[in-house]
């Protein structure tokens, strides 16, 4: 204990049994506080790509909030995770799977027999590796980004 003859109720003054002594908050500035100042008055920030365009902060919304800041780094450095490229691959799949069924239902009703079953086959085989492509997809996707659902089999002679 200080027993010296200035006693003084400064909180400034150091206690040799209070570990940390007290900085008070008008005059702390960090570290890192000095060296954004120091940045900014040299112009770092100045050049920066998308300088006064609002920030895009929904395009991330159906990623888990503990997972946004990584995905933010990973897509702006060009990358992005395996599961969201099987999405966009599923969803453009799906989209040519339709294109190609809309051209099936249009020539059905002209098909002979024969041709109607080399078709039905065919769309049995596209609808299985679509479906095997979705499954992939929901096996790799975190469970909060949510599952695509399977396709089924249509019936063309009823």
């Amino acid at each position: 204990m200080n027993t010296s003859a200035s006693s003084s109720n400064d909180p400034e003054e150091t206690n040799e049994s209070a570990p940390h002594r007290y900085i008070p908050f008008r005059n702390f500035e960090s570290l890192i506080d000095q060296q954004m100042r120091a940045a900014e008055a040299a112009g770092a920030f100045e050049q920066l790509p998308g300088a006064g365009k609002p920030l895009d902060l929904h395009d991330d919304d159906y990623v888990p909030e503990e997972m946004r800041v990584g995905f933010r780094l990973l897509k702006g450095n060009g990358y992005t995770p395996s599961w969201i490229d099987l999405q966009k691959q599923v969803r453009a799949s799906r989209e040519q799977f339709s294109h190609w069924l809309a051209q099936l239902r249009q020539c059905w009703p002209h098909l002979k027999p024969h041709e109607r079953a080399a078709w039905q086959q065919e769309y049995a085989q596209r609808l299985r590796d679509l479906n095997r492509e979705i499954t992939n997809y929901n096996l790799t996707a975190p469970p909060v980004v949510g599952q695509m659902a399977l396709l089924q089999a249509e019936d063309f002679d009823a």
